[in-house]
């Protein structure tokens, strides 16, 4: 099967998946809009010069803490307070 982003203005608008290669444009496809063949690109994605670009990429952060939660919790009296608290635990 082959996935199609709909692009109109630059802006991938939708994505159908077919198939087989269309030989017609679908139903209600306007003029001004374009398919291109595509595993990636999703809704709002930017198409330019033939590259398709995630406007919104995911960004990876990197944390400082390397307790588990479980520690986390065991080292804080306060903490472990609230846990034993809300699990009725004297």
């Amino acid at each position: 099967m082959e996935r199609y982003a709909i692009i109109k203005n630059g802006i991938v608008v939708n994505t159908i998946e077919y198939e087989e290669q269309p030989t017609n444009p679908p139903a209600g496809f306007e003029d001004g809009y374009i398919a291109i063949q595509t595993d990636q690109a999703s809704i709002g994605w930017v198409y330019t010069n033939g590259t398709f670009t995630n406007p919104n990429p995911v960004v990876v952060t990197e944390t400082t803490s390397t307790q588990s939660l479980t520690d986390m919790i065991l080292n804080d009296t306060a903490e472990l307070a609230k846990l034993k608290q809300a699990l009725g635990i004297a």
